[in-house]
């Protein structure tokens, strides 16, 4: 787990493109666990910030020793606007007929997003 977070801590930048980040997450993702999800998250949310902000969320979530799931994070933060507002998604790799990161980068959220600046990236482990 622990590799895992380093490996897209070591190679994601806060000036690389989305794209190069996607293609890093899809990195991260190609190194083999017993079992796992991956989910694409988009939308305006205000839960772990104190304003609102538009934010792509790529997770992979797997289980862990206590019968519960481990999610490594990678959000993406833009500045929530009239144009991204209309942004709202959750769409796990088991319920696509292709391949998930064909699927994101063929999503009209990433299109948006790629033309856009972003705040930050996160990265981080958390448990459900």
């Amino acid at each position: 787990m622990d590799s895992l977070i380093k490996f897209l801590k070591d190679r994601i930048i806060d000036t690389m493109s989305l794209e190069e980040i996607v293609d890093v997450f899809e990195q991260m993702c190609s190194i083999p666990l017993k079992e796992d999800m991956i989910l694409f998250e988009t939308g305006t949310f205000s839960t772990f910030t104190p304003k609102p902000v538009f934010e792509i969320a790529l997770v992979r979530q797997f289980p862990n020793d206590d019968e519960e799931y481990s999610q490594i994070h990678v959000d993406i933060l833009y500045k929530p606007t009239s144009e991204n507002k209309i942004f709202s998604e959750a769409t796990w790799n088991e319920d696509l007929s292709e391949n998930i990161f064909d699927y994101i980068r063929k999503s009209a959220a990433f299109a948006y997003a790629k033309n856009q600046e972003y705040i930050k990236v996160e990265i981080y482990l958390d448990e459900t």
